[in-house]
């Protein structure tokens, strides 16, 4: 008789039994809008970037294969045809002289930036001191700050610690920061300084939290997470804090390339997301590698 037994085959074992990725993640469509926009004016001549256009290597890397420069200085404006506002906003003093000096500016900033923009203004002319919760040199958080002068930013609790007190305080944050972390930040500002009035109005663009919430869906299912975008970019941040916060391991990693799969060599059950600014092409060649590195399960060899 022929008997079957299990016995492994000659290559190692599976470890991973499972990947999923979150049914919302990187790029929204005001994003992809904005880029989608940016790669159109290619086709009339030179375009220039009045700074990074979106925090993401995968964007610089498909913008400059279109001949659009980035991170072009004031003085080279006049060699280009186009100047383009990046994703992340402008400050007004910056956007008011060079529209005074006839500087053929594109605006492609985010609509939530311009909304938080005249939103701290508003804040500013009922007499509060503006704030905006944020990351110091973010480009979005500079671009709010530059809004009214003696903005304050605030990053920390440190940051907190250090205002001085005034009667009333107008705040805005950040739209791609974690919209836990500014619930935080808010609190602690509301309990340190308890007879002043906090006005907030909240800027957090809306994707920030369907990406969070669909991270979180995965979380009790998954060993580790997979987050495809530029290491340090906010929104990226946001989700590994998710992460983190349920005890599960994460991977922010820019493309396939960087990534290395020993990273999960003990994760059994992969979740995988993108931060706001990642390419579909990142995403999907990540999500490729991550199904490539999964290992042979034992197989059933017939033996005599």
């Amino acid at each position: 008789m022929i008997a079957t037994m299990e016995r492994k085959s000659s290559q190692p074992a599976a470890r991973r039994t499972g990947l999923r990725i979150a049914t919302h993640c990187g790029m929204d469509p005001e994003v992809r809008a904005a880029l989608a926009a940016l790669e159109s004016l290619a086709r009339d001549g030179r375009v220039a970037v009045a700074g990074t256009f979106m925090p993401d290597p995968g964007v610089s890397a498909r913008l400059a294969a279109l001949g659009i420069h980035e991170q072009v200085e004031e003085p080279d404006f006049f060699r280009y045809r186009q100047v383009v506002i990046p994703y992340a906003g402008l400050s007004p003093t910056d956007r008011k002289r060079w529209s005074e000096a006839e500087i053929p500016l594109v605006d492609l900033s985010s609509a939530h930036v311009r909304r938080a923009q005249v939103a701290l203004g508003l804040l500013r002319m009922e007499g509060a001191q503006p704030l905006v919760i944020g990351r110091h040199g973010d480009p979005e958080t500079l671009a709010l700050a530059a809004t009214n002068p003696g903005t304050k930013i605030i990053q920390d609790t440190t940051d907190t610690a250090r205002l001085l007190f005034s009667p009333a305080f107008g705040v805005v944050c950040q739209t791609t920061l974690s919209p836990r972390k500014v619930a935080w930040l808010l609190a602690q500002l509301r309990m340190r300084y308890r007879d002043a009035t906090v006005t907030f109005l909240d800027t957090t663009a809306p994707s920030m939290k369907t990406r969070g919430q669909a991270l979180e869906e995965m979380l009790d299912w998954c060993d580790a997470v997979v987050v495809v975008g530029q290491p340090g970019e906010s929104t990226c941040e946001a989700l590994t804090e998710s992460a983190d916060r349920r005890g599960r391991p994460a991977v922010v990693t820019p493309d396939a390339d960087s990534f290395d799969p020993a990273a999960l060599a003990n994760a059994r059950r992969v979740a995988l997301t993108a931060g706001g600014f990642a390419t579909d092409a990142a995403i999907r060649a990540v999500h490729q590698l991550l199904k490539n590195s999964s290992s042979t399960a034992p197989t059933r060899i017939p033996i005599a």
